[in-house]
Parts: C-alpha cells; structure tokens; sequence
C-alpha cells in the first residue's frame, strides 16, 4: 500500500503530461529567453513547468525554446509549441489558421475581369489608423499640432 501512492502519483503526472502536450506544427516565435537541450516535446513543457518565468515553449529538433512572453502562434511544419499553464487564461488560447480571403471578381466593361481580395478587419483598422481610405478624397485634417 506504501508504494502504490507514490506509483499512483507518478503514473498520473505522466499520463498528465501527454495531455497538456502542446501543439504539432504551431510554432510561437520571439520571446526566448533560453534554448535548452530536450530529447522529446514532453521534455521541454515540463521544463517550461518547471521554470517560473516560462510562459510558453517551442520544441523543434531536440532544441527547446523557453519564452517570457507568449507570442502569436503561426503555422510551421515540424514544431511543435505550448503555452505552460501559469500564463493568463486569455493567452492559452488554441492555434486557429486564419480563413482563406474570400476572392471577389471585379469586372468593368471594356476590361478583363479581375480577382480582388477582401480586406481583413485587421487591414481596415491598420489602414483607418494611418489615415487610410475610409471615404473622400481629400486628406484628413491633422491633430491640431
């Protein structure tokens, strides 16, 4: 009975870990502060755990990256990333791909069709904050400076 606690504990860390195992082919770039040495993926997340300062990890090639930050997750085949469970809950968000622009084809009557895509909210917000074309040709007056 006094080595079945001990098992017990160990067997649930492990199967613990398999779970909370980051995400194949998501990588998390900037934000590292060390790159260590690790054997598999499950290596690197407990040593991100294991580090207070660790808010995120990425795992490619036996290299393991440890972040302070948690950067933006982006598409790379062969990482795999994470982000260690002391991060904010707002920032252990899953890896989503953006949606493909939806093409529009623009025709005009003496001229060949051609295909336009939308812009993205992030685009329209960009381009409004730099004075973008948000209507009127003239410019915007400036700030009162």
């Amino acid at each position: 009975m006094r080595y079945f606690v001990p098992l017990a504990v160990v067997i649930a860390a492990q199967i613990g870990a398999a779970w909370a195992l980051g995400e194949a082919n998501v990588a998390r770039p900037g934000g590292s502060y060390a790159t260590i040495e690790a054997e598999t993926a499950a290596v690197c997340e407990r040593a991100c755990a294991d580090d207070t300062l660790c808010m995120a990890w990425s795992f490619q090639a036996n290299a393991c990256e440890l972040k302070a930050i948690v950067p933006s997750a982006v598409a790379r085949e062969g990482v795999i990333s994470g982000v260690a469970l002391r991060a904010p809950a707002s920032m252990r968000v899953g890896y989503e791909p953006p949606a493909p622009a939806t093409p529009i084809i623009a025709t005009h009557e003496d001229e060949p069709a051609t295909i336009v895509t939308e812009a993205t909210p992030h685009q329209d917000v960009a381009l409004a904050l730099l004075g973008g074309p948000e209507g009127g040709d003239e410019l915007r007056g400036g700030l009162g400076n």
